[in-house]
């Protein structure tokens, strides 16, 4: 549980990473923030709901050569978004998770690379600016996955009033968060 937490932490921290590298006109430098911000986030749920106890283990390793080479083997975001599909059907508060991130991942998952690795989107949006819509769309998701994480946050309280509290935290803010969030 506490690697969640620490995985739904950074996710936070990437986000307002974001924030300030828009703020301070580095939008090309902010969008791949959205992709550390969106493993992370998926880390944190694959960490508590389907990461088994080795992998938990490996992940929380100290930092040594051979714990980083194990730690090799540990799935990247794609693969623990199968994983999180695969443990939702014994676990239902998985289910809503694996749904948004898997939506993520397919919204954005080719754009975010291209930035990281210096493709095409990165080169002509650096080369050509960035629309207004596409700055703000970047924000909105990134609040999507701050949502996500504090709904990972909630369930490990094990409060069940907070947890359908923030099942449903995203209604009313619609105009400020890209619509990954289903209704559950």
């Amino acid at each position: 549980m506490g690697l969640s937490v620490t995985a739904a932490s950074l996710s936070f921290d990437h986000a307002r990473a974001l924030r300030l590298l828009v703020a301070g006109g580095f939008v090309s430098s902010a969008v791949p923030t959205m992709r550390m911000q969106f493993e992370a986030t998926t880390r944190s749920a694959w960490l508590l709901f389907a990461a088994t106890d080795v992998q938990v283990a490996i992940a929380g390793a100290p930092l040594t050569a051979e714990n980083e080479e194990a730690a090799r083997d540990l799935p990247m975001a794609t693969g623990m978004i199968k994983d999180l599909q695969k443990a939702s059907v014994a676990m239902p508060a998985a289910a809503a998770p694996a749904a948004m991130l898997g939506q993520f991942n397919k919204m954005q998952r080719n754009a975010l690379n291209s930035f990281v690795h210096g493709g095409v989107h990165a080169l002509r949006r650096h080369q050509d600016g960035y629309p207004v819509q596409m700055v703000r769309q970047l924000v909105e998701c990134s609040n999507g996955l701050v949502t996500i994480s504090a709904m990972m946050l909630a369930i490990l309280t094990g409060d069940t009033l907070l947890m359908r509290r923030m099942n449903r935290v995203h209604v009313g803010f619609e105009d400020c968060i890209t619509p990954m969030m289903p209704s559950y």
